[in-house]
């Protein structure tokens, strides 16, 4: 009987990290095969189980009231990952608008780690963001912060509350600014390149800018891109505790807290 609940315990666990791990950034990458995040969420959870604070109450022993508790600790995990998610939504964002500014915006390009199509501009700092991540080790952190969800939200004390609610949708808005900020450099300098022809066609008409101006924003906007790549990575942050990756563990940290 106590093998039982322990293994109903270890599934328990088992959801909530698979829930982290469909929905994170690089964890839940399209590029990872299934085996290997299956295998990642089971022995994490491996680990977590033994370690776990003693539970007030029994589990359910009803298969339906049991699968109710297992959607509950699927969400949390869920929910941690979406938020982390944000940072990468800003980028593409970001991306999207230097697409347009640059004349890249007809085209686009499939990104296997989201299974979506993507700007070209914002798939290469996609891959940067990825790499930076990578860097400061913030795949671990993201395990870290559903390890310490077990600390605020015990199994099965799950408690959505309007607030969080309200709180995540301002993270959604502030996802805008974020890609806006990301574009800048790109933006300020295409729209001085906009006005500069503006200006040269009606001094010199018999310049055809429709020619002539594909090829200058293109090569102003590779070379913009390349010298603001310190920027980028500088907003992005050298740790997790700066720039927008240090919002988004703090973000999760509020939302761990407005869940208990």
């Amino acid at each position: 009987m106590a093998e039982v609940q322990v293994f109903k315990l270890y599934l328990l666990v088992l959801m909530r990290f698979a829930g982290l791990v469909v929905s994170a950034p690089i964890l839940g990458s399209g590029n990872l095969p299934p085996q290997f995040k299956v295998g990642l969420a089971a022995f994490t959870a491996l680990l977590v189980t033994p370690i776990l604070p003693a539970m007030t109450g029994d589990l359910p022993v009803h298969p339906l009231a049991f699968g109710l508790m297992a959607g509950g600790e699927f969400l949390i995990g869920l929910m941690i990952g979406f938020v982390m998610m944000l940072v990468f939504a800003a980028i593409q964002v970001g991306g999207q608008i230097m697409d347009m500014q640059t004349g890249f915006g007809m085209m686009n390009v499939f990104n296997p780690a989201l299974e979506t199509q993507f700007p070209i501009f914002g798939f290469f700092l996609f891959i940067l963001a990825v790499l930076q991540l990578l860097l400061i080790n913030g795949h671990h952190e993201m395990l870290r912060a559903v390890v310490h969800t077990y600390e605020v939200i015990p199994l099965g004390e799950l408690s959505v509350r309007p607030a969080v609610l309200l709180e995540v949708s301002h993270w959604g808005r502030a996802m805008f600014l974020d890609g806006l900020m990301i574009a800048a450099p790109i933006a300020a300098a295409m729209l001085l390149a906009y006005v500069s022809m503006g200006i040269m066609g009606r001094v010199v008409p018999q310049i055809h800018l429709f020619v002539v101006g594909f090829p200058i924003t293109i090569a102003l906007g590779l070379l913009i891109t390349g010298l603001s790549l310190q920027y980028f990575l500088f907003l992005l942050g050298g740790d997790t505790r700066s720039g927008l990756f240090g919002d988004m563990f703090r973000n999760v940290d509020t939302l761990i807290r407005g869940l208990s």
